[in-house]
């Protein structure tokens, strides 16, 4: 007897038909049950950099140069950048070398060990910046161990990853001091050289306090330039920093603006008024003082590169919430239960909806 012929002596012969419904029940009620699935999971929270590099310790140090610590700094980095890590093929190529997957004992070759992981692993996120692991399997020391290398191997990733971006930070911060070192002291240098060459006083006494303000706000207003051009290459335009860094370069040029008028007062011409000389000095100490501000800012963010790459090799980014362990309830084979169900249905339809609302599963002659 053939299936076909036997699904169809199954059609005409109720009693046959229920027999089966109820072997195939009893069959999938077992393999619902057996062999019982464990599922192991742990809990991480991958820890913001920025918790202790150069954002706190900018801020602190005045507000001119938050512009420059999220730039060099660490914005809080989003919690779907570490979901891909976990779900990335060097988290699954480190757990499977880790454990030894392939090989005697266990998988033919690597991509299998591959579809057997992404089978059997999820990673997702949880309220508050959470990453679950789990891991489903018949083997529950082999859910645990799968569970646990996932935390290791996403901790090293995280952790490579903030090496590298410490290495690149420090690459970066490093020549641009080297460059305001060399800018500040040819700024100082042509500063005393017109100075004693005209027989000049400091700027802040020879100049009078209108010059030292303007000078003061052409030179922040130069840095504020430099900082917006930096940010508009790396933050997008509804970035926050962005649209406050541009409103303090409107601000500056706003009271500069205030200042180009001629005008006299009991101080004295205000810098407007200077001769051309003046004009000369007030160009050398802007520069100056431009370069003074570049180089205290980049002199700031080496002392605080430094420290991230001391952390970035001392300390592990990924803080654990929840060490991996099994869960107490009782698992179930979900495909079993799937199809289950799909058989329960099928008898529920076969045997109490077609007969009760009068629908022949058979033609009529098969009946005869």
């Amino acid at each position: 007897m053939t299936i076909g012929s036997g699904l169809v002596s199954l059609r005409h012969d109720a009693r046959n038909r229920r027999i089966a419904y109820a072997v195939l029940a009893v069959l999938l009620a077992i393999l619902c049950v057996f062999p019982q699935p464990y599922v192991a999971r742990a809990k991480i929270v991958p820890q913001d950099g920025s918790s202790i590099g150069l954002s706190s310790s900018m801020g602190a140090a005045g507000s001119q140069l938050q512009g420059f610590a999220a730039l060099l700094g660490n914005a809080k980095t989003p919690i779907d950048l570490y979901l891909a890590i976990g779900r990335g093929g060097e988290v699954s190529d480190t757990v499977i070398a880790r454990l030894g997957l392939v090989g005697p004992g266990g998988y033919a070759n690597h991509a299998k060990a591959e579809r057997a992981l992404d089978r059997d692993m999820d990673v997702h996120s949880l309220t508050g910046g959470i990453l679950e692991i789990t891991a489903r399997t018949h083997d529950p020391q082999l859910a645990e161990r799968l569970t646990r290398a996932y935390v290791q191997a996403i901790g090293e990733r995280i952790n490579a990853l903030g090496r590298d971006r410490v290495r690149r930070k420090r690459a970066v911060v490093e020549r641009r001091f080297k460059e305001a070192v060399v800018r500040a002291a040819k700024a100082e240098a042509a500063l005393s050289d017109f100075r004693r060459r005209n027989k000049l006083a400091e700027p802040e006494a020879q100049l009078g306090a209108e010059l030292t303000l303007r000078a003061g706000l052409q030179a922040q207003l130069q840095a504020k330039q430099v900082e917006l051009e930096t940010l508009q290459r790396f933050q997008g335009a509804e970035n926050p920093q962005l649209q406050s860094v541009q409103s303090e370069v409107s601000a500056l040029r706003a009271q500069i603006a205030g200042t180009t008028a001629p005008a006299a007062g009991a101080a004295g011409p205000n810098v407007a008024g200077l001769s051309a000389m003046s004009g000369e000095y007030l160009d050398l100490y802007r520069d100056y003082r431009f370069a003074q501000a570049l180089y205290e800012v980049y002199a700031r963010s080496s002392e605080e590169v430094a420290v991230d790459a001391l952390a970035a090799e001392t300390a592990s980014d990924v803080q654990m919430i929840e060490a991996p362990r099994l869960d107490p309830d009782r698992k179930y084979n979900i495909p079993a239960v799937a199809v289950l169900l799909l058989v329960l249905l099928c008898a529920a339809f076969t045997e109490i909806y077609a007969p009760a609302t009068g629908l022949r599963l058979a033609p009529r002659n098969a009946d005869r």
